[in-house]
């Protein structure tokens, strides 16, 4: 009788499987690597502070570094316009999340960076894409991402806004003013996490 058990890709294999995919994104988006490995750390972070077990935290790092892989289908001319995206640039924009969910599909990735792929675009207000997600029907993982993922894009170079970087402090403030979007306990250890180490 055939195990019907799912074989996840080895610690290993996923490791250089992450970078690959990695690198091929920020051959598109010279931002991606660095902005990746940010929202990385930050969640990695986040998760021991709430006491996630590593095998957890583990695959979130892996989904973190990976959570815009589905800009390598998007016109690298979107991506790095150096202005405000049109209504129909920010449509196709958003359509990372599922084409990065369906990129990864077949490659046995771990379910929870699957999950966090499609959903880190969530609000937890139910007002974000690609699903309209609300509260904790959205995974935790891209709960956390969605935090993190913020934060980082606010304190990193970005080509719509190649003048303005914010401080720690200004991005927290922002985050506060977008607090619909985050999960309300997570936003708040985040924001103490950040305070004793900006």
């Amino acid at each position: 009788m055939k195990s019907t058990k799912k074989h996840w890709l080895d610690e290993a294999s996923l490791n250089d499987l992450t970078q690959l995919l990695v690198r091929i994104v920020d051959l598109r988006d010279p931002n991606a690597e660095k902005h990746s490995a940010g929202v990385a750390h930050l969640s990695r972070k986040l998760a021991e502070r709430i006491h996630m077990d590593s095998d957890k935290r583990d695959a979130l790092h892996h989904a973190a570094t990976l959570h815009d892989v589905g800009k390598v289908a998007i016109n690298e001319s979107v991506i790095n316009k150096p202005a405000r995206l049109t209504r129909a640039e920010f449509l196709m924009v958003q359509q990372h999340t599922l084409l990065g969910y369906k990129l990864i599909q077949p490659l046995k990735m771990h379910f929870m960076i699957m999950m966090a792929i499609r959903s880190h675009h969530e609000n937890y207000d139910g007002s974000g894409y690609p699903e309209g997600l609300k509260g904790n029907a959205i995974p935790l993982v891209a709960r956390i991402i969605r935090i993190t993922d913020f934060y980082d894009a606010l304190t990193s170079h970005r080509a719509y806004r190649p003048k303005m970087v914010y401080g720690s402090a200004e991005a927290l403030k922002v985050l506060q003013e977008n607090r619909h979007c985050f999960d309300p306990s997570l936003l708040e250890t985040f924001v103490d996490m950040i305070g004793e180490h900006p």
